[in-house]
C-alpha cells in the first residue's frame, strides 16, 4: 500500500520484487543529497544512490526482526520506540529545517489519510483492527462501511478513527507514512495532543496496565454540605466522589494531590514521567470526571450483584449451558456479562471503559 505514495521505487520497499526502476528513489536521492544530508546519508549508500533497503523498510514498517514489546525475540529492538529513536539520532534536521521539512513532504506525503485516495486509510485501518482508542479507552473507534457491507455492496456513509501521528509529521516528516508511527485514535485524543512532541504513553509497545490504576475518592466536601453519609457512593446511592489516577497500592483522600505524588511508587522514573504526560495531554482525569454515572452504575451492581450470588445464582445457570468450563472461567464470564465489559486486561481494546470497570472493581474487592 505505501509503496504508491513514498517516491521510491517498488523494488526498494518490497523485498523480491523484480519490478522495473521508474527513477523515482533516484530523484529522491538527488533532493535529499541537496536538502536533507542526514537523511540522504541513512536512506542511500553515499556517491552511489542506490538505496539502504533495510533502513527504509526499517522507517516505512519496523525492522525485519519484531521488538520485543511486539512478541519478537534476538531482534536489535526491544521496543518499537527504540526503532524510532534511533532513526530519529541518525537523522536530524539540517540548519534550513524548512527546506528539508518542505523535500520530505514532497518524498513521504500524507494528506488526511494515504494521498488523495481515503480507500488505503481505511484499509489500513480495518487491517489494525482497533475498536477502542488506545489513547482513552473511552470512544469506539470503529471503521464502516465494515468488511462485511463491502462485500454486500452496500450503501453506507462511510467514518473512521483518526490516524494521530505519534511523532508528529511537522517535527518529523520522514515518519509522516511510517505505519508505527500511526495510531488509530478517536478525534477528541488526536485533537487534545495535536502537535505535541513529549514523551507519553506509546499504545504499541506499552500501556497502564495496573501499574497507574483508577481510583474513587469521596467528595467529603459535597457529603457534609448536603449532610449526608460520605460512603454512601458505594452503594451506587450518589456520584459524591471523584476519579483519579494512583500507583497500584496507593491510598490517598485527597482529590487535588499532584499525580506525582499519587504515582510515586512507579519506580521507574521514565514510564512514571510517561503515564504522567499522557494523563495531562490527553486531559484524562477531566474527562472520565464525566463517567461519574457510569461508575455509579458499577458500583450498584457490584452490591448486589456480589461473589456469593455470583456462585450461588449466576454460575450454576452459565454452567448448564458450558458444562466444559471450570468454576474460574465461569465466574469471569458471569462479571464481564454483570459489568457489560471485558475485565481481562488483555481484552480491554474490545470495549470502551474496561479498564475505568476493572480497576474499580479491584478497589471494592
Amino acid at each position: 500500500m505505501i509503496k504508491k505514495y513514498v517516491m521510491f521505487d517498488e523494488r526498494d520497499i518490497i523485498p523480491g520484487s523484480d519490478k522495473k526502476p521508474q527513477g523515482k528513489s533516484k530523484q529522491t536521492a538527488e533532493k535529499l543529497r541537496n536538502s536533507y544530508p542526514t537523511l540522504y546519508k541513512f536512506l542511500f549508500a553515499e556517491n552511489s544512490n542506490t538505496v539502504k533497503r533495510d533502513n527504509l523498510r526499517r522507517l516505512l514498517a519496523g525492522p525485519d526482526v519484531l521488538p520485543d514489546s511486539f512478541g519478537g525475540s534476538g531482534g536489535i529492538y526491544e521496543t518499537m520506540i527504540s526503532n524510532f529513536e534511533n532513526i530519529i539520532s541518525l537523522c536530524p534536521l539540517p540548519e534550513n529545517e524548512k527546506v528539508a521539512i518542505n523535500c520530505c513532504k514532497e518524498i513521504f506525503p500524507y494528506t488526511n489519510g494515504f494521498g488523495k485516495s481515503v480507500d488505503d486509510t481505511y484499509w489500513l485501518l480495518r487491517a489494525l483492527n482497533v475498536r477502542v482508542c488506545p489513547y482513552c479507552n473511552r470512544i469506539y473507534t470503529i471503521t464502516l462501511p465494515s468488511k462485511e457491507e463491502l462485500a454486500n455492496e452496500k450503501e453506507f456513509k462511510t467514518t473512521r478513527a483518526t490516524l494521530d501521528h505519534f511523532y508528529p509529521k511537522n517535527k518529523y516528516p520522514y515518519l509522516a507514512l511510517s505505519l508505527f508511527n500511526l495510531v488509530p485514535s478517536c478525534h477528541i485524543c488526536n485533537n487534545n495532543k495535536g502537535a505535541e512532541d513529549k514523551k507519553i504513553i506509546y499504545p504499541y509497545d506499552e500501556a497502564f496496565e495496573k501499574n497507574a490504576v483508577f481510583r474513587i475518592i469521596p467528595d467529603l466536601k459535597a457529603s457534609r454540605e448536603e449532610e449526608s453519609n460520605p460512603l454512601n457512593f458505594l452503594l451506587g446511592e450518589s456520584i459524591q466522589f471523584y476519579i483519579r489516577f494512583m500507583g497500584n497500592g496507593e491510598v490517598s483522600l485527597i482529590h487535588d494531590l499532584p499525580l506525582s505524588e499519587r504515582l510515586v511508587n512507579i519506580k521507574d522514573d521514565s514510564y512514571r514521567e510517561r503515564i504522567e504526560k499522557s494523563v495531562e495531554i490527553f486531559r484524562l482525569e477531566q474527562q472520565y470526571d464525566e463517567h461519574k454515572e457510569e461508575v455509579r452504575d458499577i458500583l450498584r451492581n457490584r452490591y448486589y450483584f456480589n461473589e456469593q450470588y455470583i456462585q450461588n445464582a449466576v454460575c450454576p445457570l452459565l454452567h448448564q449451558k458450558m458444562r466444559n468450563i471450570g468454576i474460574d472461567q465461569l465466574k469471569d464470564i458471569a462479571m464481564d456479562m454483570l459489568f457489560f465489559t471485558h475485565l481481562d486486561q488483555e481484552e480491554w481494546g474490545k470495549r470502551p471503559l474496561s479498564k475505568l470497570t476493572s480497576d474499580i472493581l479491584d478497589q471494592i474487592s
